[in-house]
């Protein structure tokens, strides 16, 4: 993205996040961006909010009285605004498998994005929503979800828990990380074996 692109996104970025903070929404930034925060990519598009589905009606409104324009975009899970040419999307669900809860905020990690320090998505939730998002279209989601693995300390009982809604993308994807070097417990397969046949 050319320099001057990304100081706008990051600017978009700072008032939408100052919006949600006013309004008191918890939220958490996910995507591209929080895939940056950990050092996977720097291959940001647009502004990927997380918050709790109660929140999100209340969310699109204090984005609005911010002065985006804003639209419902899928009533089940993505809200989206609009800013400067930069596309906010307000999600409380991510590919029908990952439901954003209390936990979800309670455990984000707080880190800088350019000027700005934000909660960003755990690396446990970003891994899996990364897992079960890959397709061969999309390679990326994997790539970051493997890279994730290999790269950030996991609270391995919260990750299986997350991953029970899909558990096979996500045992793939552990697999693939263990046979390069993450240090996988062994009761992270037992557990996701067992929900494969449940």
């Amino acid at each position: 993205m050319p320099p001057r692109t990304r100081e706008c996104l990051f600017r978009v970025l700072e008032v939408a996040s100052r919006a949600l903070e006013q309004a008191v929404i918890p939220f958490v930034v996910g995507g591209g961006l929080a895939a940056e925060a950990y050092h996977l990519r720097e291959t940001v598009n647009d502004v990927d909010l997380f918050v709790r589905p109660i929140d999100a009606p209340r969310a699109l409104t204090a984005l609005e009285q911010a002065g985006f324009y804003v639209w419902v975009e899928d009533p089940r899970w993505l809200y989206k605004a609009l800013k400067d040419g930069v596309s906010v999307d307000l999600i409380y669900e991510s590919t029908g498998v990952v439901h954003v809860g209390d936990e979800t905020f309670q455990r984000a990690r707080w880190m800088q994005l350019d000027h700005t320090r934000l909660p960003v998505m755990p690396p446990e939730d970003l891994f899996v929503m990364k897992a079960a998002a890959a397709v061969p279209s999309a390679p990326k989601h994997w790539l970051d979800a493997v890279s994730l693995l290999a790269s950030e300390p996991m609270d391995w009982e919260y990750l299986t828990s997350r991953a029970a809604r899909n558990p096979r993308k996500v045992l793939q994807a552990i697999v693939h990380a263990y046979e390069d070097g993450a240090p996988v417990p062994s009761f992270v397969f037992v557990r996701l074996a067992q929900e494969l046949i449940k």
